[in-house]
């Protein structure tokens, strides 16, 4: 056969077999369409699932959230009411401290109020025995039979009541008086009287107070050196009473008038680090802004 023969016989075996061929690649081409379209509608329903997932964790999370808050919102209320009551307790502690100390600084001068009266109560009643004694005459004495008294001979005198040394001064009366002179202005009367008190009540309560005055009379008339040797009496003797910062601020002054600045300024630095509560923190600060300008 020659080669248009093969050609013609080619295109009609394509003709006979064109529609034998197009329902079978037609079949085909729909079986990928439903499987493409079963596959989307599966990624869509995972899709939707994974959707509905995702909004119940955000309101667990949001739950979760409000939930913190509050319980936040609790925890902080709780310290802040835990603030106030432990500030309370801190607050009467303090006055229950302060009232002790008042107490014990009371009773103190009660006990030296009641040793005073006690040794007063000894001396009158050493005084009454003697006068008592004075008061009753001596017996009379008679003469021994056959004795013979001698007329130029002196008489005999009885001997003198011994004396009774002056009831000591109560601690008081004793300081008050040194400090009504402290008042006046008579210095020198402060001082000795201060002085008396502390020789004669040394653990009063109230003895700190008075070495302090001592140095205060020393300073109001101009003696500085006595002053400063005063003041640390105070500091050293009655170390951590409440007359120690004030003793070193007012030490401090009198240094400056002496003209020792540098000491001046090392006893206030002092008061401003150890004493930051205290009243002459303040007075502190103000002479050293003073001596620095």
């Amino acid at each position: 056969m020659n080669t248009r023969a093969v050609t013609r016989l080619c295109l009609w075996a394509l003709v006979v077999a064109a529609p034998w061929a197009a329902p079978a690649a037609a079949s085909a081409q729909n079986r990928e369409h439903q499987q493409l379209f079963a596959d989307l509608r599966m990624l869509q329903e995972q899709t939707q699932q994974l959707r509905l997932s995702v909004a119940a964790l955000a309101e667990s999370l949001t739950a979760l959230t409000k939930r913190v808050d509050d319980q936040s919102g609790t925890t902080r209320k709780l310290f802040a009411d835990q603030g106030l009551v432990i500030s309370a307790l801190t607050d009467s502690a303090r006055v229950l401290r302060e009232k002790l100390d008042a107490t014990n600084v009371s009773l103190s001068k009660d006990s030296h109020e009641l040793e005073t009266m006690r040794q007063e109560l000894t001396a009158q009643r050493q005084l009454l025995t003697q006068i008592i004694a004075l008061l009753t005459p001596p017996p009379a004495t008679v003469p021994a039979a056959g004795a013979v008294t001698d007329p130029a001979a002196p008489p005999v005198t009885a001997a003198p009541p011994p004396t009774v040394p002056p009831p000591p001064q109560n601690p008081q009366r004793a300081f008050d008086s040194a400090f009504g002179d402290y008042a006046r202005g008579d210095f020198e009367m402060a001082i000795r009287g201060f002085e008396y008190y502390v020789e004669k009540f040394p653990t009063s309560p109230d003895a700190s107070k008075a070495r302090f005055h001592i140095g205060e009379s020393y300073y109001s008339k101009g003696s500085y050196k006595e002053a400063v040797a005063a003041y640390e009496q105070v500091i050293t003797i009655h170390k951590g009473t409440d007359w120690e910062p004030m003793a070193l601020y007012k030490q401090g002054l009198a240094y400056e008038q002496l003209g020792q600045t540098e000491r001046a300024k090392a006893n206030w630095e002092l008061v401003r680090r150890s004493f930051p509560d205290s009243s002459a923190f303040m007075l502190a600060t103000q002479g050293l802004a003073r001596i620095i300008k």
